[in-house]
């Protein structure tokens, strides 16, 4: 059973991941049901995994906010609390110390988990 999304609530994202870099920026853009850009702050959690499903998370030194929301920390290095600006934006930087590759792992309120395409953070 599908669970329908109230106007103004986020029900996807777009995840766009920087060029590999010591620190890689990501932003993410919530989507309403009907795939607009969200027009109210939201507010979703994020992880890190190894693989490209999400089922292997992965230690990550630091997500860090960037220009657009704020990220605040649940459990070190594995697991963040986002949210976005008010319309539907964040933008974060990921640090993995040394070179690695993972992935974003945004879950959004209804459940739903959307994966970034993979991050390179080189040392």
């Amino acid at each position: 059973m599908e669970w329908v999304t109230e106007i103004g609530c986020a029900y996807d994202a777009d995840i766009t991941v920087g060029t590999a870099a010591a620190t890689c920026a990501v932003a993410i853009q919530l989507k309403d049901f009907a795939g607009n850009n969200l027009k109210v702050k939201g507010v979703f959690y994020i992880y890190t995994s190894s693989d490209a499903t999400g089922d292997a998370p992965a230690a990550i030194t630091t997500i860090a906010k960037g220009t657009d929301g704020d990220v605040l920390i649940l459990l070190a290095t594995y697991y963040w609390m986002a949210i976005s600006e008010d319309d539907g934006s964040i933008d974060v930087t990921v640090d993995g110390a040394t070179t690695t590759t993972c992935y974003l792992n945004v879950v959004l309120p209804n459940g739903k988990v959307v994966h970034s395409d993979a991050i390179t953070c080189t040392s």
